[in-house]
């Protein structure tokens, strides 16, 4: 009967240690997760610390594109009635230096 009680308690006492055994060897893929995403996560800390001075720098780039498009716009807008008074001026200049019948 001892020995049979001596056997059921190594045998726990193994079944235990693996148990212990595998719980130390998921601590470790836990630690090392743990350490890959604090590494993870002080990268892109430092990333998208700068991105609000960035974005705001190409903010202001996009508003002077803006401004300078809509500036060359209404030069377009003055060159086109400029050439069209040309024109017509051309057309009337052409008219007046005719023959009469």
């Amino acid at each position: 009967m001892l020995v049979a009680v001596i056997i059921i308690n190594v045998f726990i006492s193994l079944v235990c240690f693996y148990i212990a055994w595998k719980i130390w060897q998921m601590r470790r893929k836990i630690a090392l997760c743990e350490a890959r995403i604090t590494a993870l996560d002080r990268c892109s800390t430092n990333v998208l610390a700068k991105s609000p001075n960035f974005f705001a720098r190409k903010q202001q780039g996009a508003h002077q594109l803006r401004r300078n498009y809509q500036q060359l716009e209404l030069q377009l807008q003055q060159l086109q009635q400029l050439l069209g008074l040309l024109g017509l001026g051309r057309m009337l200049w052409r008219r007046r230096d005719r023959p009469l019948r």
